[in-house]
């Protein structure tokens, strides 16, 4: 992966074929299954199965009570990659998650090696302070292609 400096950008991590704009997932299961998968052919991924396992357990949401959506960022720490990875997927009509309050618009899959942990809050906190903004979730809304939503995701990432 190509870093810009010592720290690791989500332009790094997210690459425009990770991106699926219209998920066609209705329920949280399938969502991560649907995002998860964009993962499969990954470079980074050497066990796409032991990975998705892994992401299955952990998806935490992050409710915008005040717009009435969450985010969900299903995450793993694993060996079964070599890097960080990310994946995405975006529904116009929200998944129902278990433990949100709101349907989840936006699911990040995230795939961090143990001995990145660091690199892995700051990204996660990150995403999380980008899509307070309601002018942010308005753009990605509005993303036409999934390296337009990259694009978006890295300019508001330069502003912090």
């Amino acid at each position: 992966m190509e870093r810009h400096g010592d720290m690791t950008t989500i332009a790094d991590m997210l690459k425009p074929g990770n991106v699926q704009l219209k998920l066609q997932a209705t329920t949280g299961e399938a969502a991560v299954l649907e995002v998860a998968a964009l993962l499969r052919n990954d470079p980074e991924v050497m066990d796409w199965e032991k990975l998705y396992a892994a992401l299955k357990l952990t998806t935490p949401c992050v409710s915008q009570p005040d717009r009435a959506f969450s985010l969900c960022l299903a995450h793993a720490r694993s060996s079964a990659v070599t890097d960080m990875v990310m994946s995405v997927g975006r529904s116009d009509l929200g998944i129902a998650f278990g433990q949100c309050a709101d349907p989840a618009r936006y699911l990040f899959c995230i795939g961090v090696p143990v001995a990145l942990d660091a690199d892995y809050l700051r990204v996660v906190g990150l995403l999380a302070r980008i899509l307070k903004a309601p002018e942010v979730e308005a753009q990605l809304k509005e993303a036409k292609t999934p390296a337009g939503f990259v694009e978006i995701l890295s300019r508001l990432e330069a502003k912090l």
